[in-house]
């Protein structure tokens, strides 16, 4: 009985010891994600319906979009291409906090999203 009980204990401590490390390798990579690239704020765009005025890019949705390709607006009017378009399908107009960098994709500078937090409206 002693014998049980001792082994169970060896078991159930060496679980924990296994799922404990498991769970910094997670967070480990969660947080090797968010530390890529620079943290900037901007408005996703339809490439279609960004607007330049006065050399600040803005993004008019009613231009109705149609393009494949996404920009990011950054605060200070710069548009962007974004290259990983599937990370921000359906967002044009939204305002996010982003996690990325600039990649060099078939010859044009171009920015890789790692990391996307929607801010709600009126924040």
């Amino acid at each position: 009985m002693k014998r049980t009980a001792g082994l169970l204990v060896v078991f159930l401590f060496c679980s924990m010891i296994a799922l404990h490390g498991q769970d910094k390798t997670q967070d480990q990579s969660q947080s090797q994600d968010q530390s890529k690239g620079t943290e900037m704020t901007g408005t996703l765009c339809n490439a279609a319906n960004v607007v330049e005025t006065a050399g600040k890019a803005t993004c008019d949705p009613s231009k109705g979009g149609g393009s494949d390709d996404m920009v990011f607006i950054d605060d200070q009017g710069k548009a962007t291409t974004i290259a990983n378009t599937d990370k921000v399908k359906g967002m044009s107009g939204q305002k996010v906090k982003v996690n990325g960098e600039m990649k060099k994709i078939k010859d044009q500078d171009k920015m890789w999203i790692y990391n996307l937090q929607h801010i709600p409206s009126g924040v």
